[in-house]
């Protein structure tokens, strides 16, 4: 039977992890395996419970990575598949809901059938929705459609965390796979549509402990992920839920200053008090739905606020310096403020991702 490198990302999960590697443990005693426990410096100290665990059983065939410059489970998977040592990687959570007495079952079918691609699916034959809650139920139903109709074959879960695959199949294509996600399966997927995929039900237990990390910004960043591939790169994902974030600002801004107005308040007052309300809003949608909450503490907030202003004004006077040079080299105002609006809004997203958003 195949060697496995079995890869785990982790965030916050010191309440399941210890019981999934002893899980692990007893179940794949007949192959061939490693563990590779990537965790982004959980607050939580997970990394430190693992290397407790690892220590007081003297087991020499689990690692764990502690990430604490770089975030994010597709990079996570990524890191861990590049210091893999066997041919075949499994990719499961962390949170004890996949069970590794699936991993035998789906590796059984790996080398009996011709595939390339084993997604460990909640759907397949099962509805094993009960394992979701409501919330999260509806938020993975929305994001299988939305795949499925951009995927050459249409699966029961292409959002799966568990899947086991080859390990060259991730290497030859990770320095394009979306980093900044959180599904690098469907990232897989839509990069190499030639791939031979199946899927097997596998018994998608309840989380005992933790928190899904499955909420607003996943699916915005899905939508980005989506748009990048199909792209092939030129729209980025987060350029996208930057700019969809701008449009809702704009809007927000026009709204609170015809309503401030119809209140009689003057034109200065009502348009400053719109942009300070429109701003702050962008700032929180940003740091929660582009930047996945990369300002956890009301101190980075405030920080991050003040940064995100200046960064707003420099691109204000961008977008109204390019604008009115090019009106006067004789372009329509139309065509001139498109361009200064455009150019402003690229030099804004510059500067919140590699300054104001920038992971310290």
């Amino acid at each position: 039977m195949s060697s496995l490198s079995i890869i785990i990302p982790t965030f916050n999960e010191s309440e399941t992890i210890t019981q999934l590697l002893a899980e692990i443990q007893h179940s794949l005693v007949t192959i061939d395996y490693e563990i590779i426990v990537v965790d982004d410096d959980s607050p939580d100290q997970t990394a430190e419970v693992i290397r407790e665990f690892i220590s007081s059983r003297e087991i020499n065939n689990i690692y764990c990575i502690n990430r604490v410059w770089s975030k994010g489970l597709s990079s996570a998977v990524i890191e861990g598949v590049s210091l893999a040592s066997k041919d075949l990687i499994c990719v499961m959570d962390g949170d004890g809901q996949h069970d590794p007495m699936d991993v035998l079952e789906m590796l059984e079918q790996f080398n009996s059938d011709e595939t390339d691609l084993i997604i460990g699916s909640r759907f397949f034959e099962i509805n094993h929705s009960a394992g979701l809650s409501k919330t999260r139920n509806k938020l993975s139903n929305f994001g299988i459609q939305c795949c499925n109709f951009f995927l050459k074959s249409k699966l029961s879960d292409p959002l799966s965390g568990f899947f086991l695959t080859k390990r060259h199949l991730i290497l030859n294509s990770r320095s394009a796979l979306y980093k900044d996600g959180f599904k690098i399966l469907l990232d897989l997927m839509m990069m190499q549509p030639e791939l031979m995929v199946s899927e097997r039900q596998i018994n998608f237990r309840q989380r005992s402990g933790g928190e899904s990390k499955l909420n607003l910004s996943t699916v915005f960043s899905l939508i980005g992920q989506i748009v990048e591939n199909l792209t092939n790169g030129i729209i980025s994902a987060g350029f996208l839920v930057f700019s969809m974030v701008g449009s809702f600002g704009v809007l927000l801004h026009l709204l609170l200053l015809s309503f401030l107005l119809s209140l009689d308040f003057t034109f200065i007052s009502a348009n400053i008090s719109s942009t300070l309300v429109a701003m702050t809003s962008n700032y929180l949608l940003n740091n929660f739905l582009t930047f996945h909450n990369i300002h956890d503490t009301y101190q980075k907030k405030i920080l991050g606020l003040i940064k995100y202003t200046i960064a707003n004004s420099l691109s204000i006077f961008a977008n109204i310096g390019i604008a009115s040079q090019l009106f006067g080299n004789n372009f329509s105002v139309l065509s001139s403020a498109l361009v200064g609006i455009f150019a402003g809004l690229i030099l804004n997203y510059f500067l919140s991702r590699n300054i104001v958003f920038k992971n310290d």
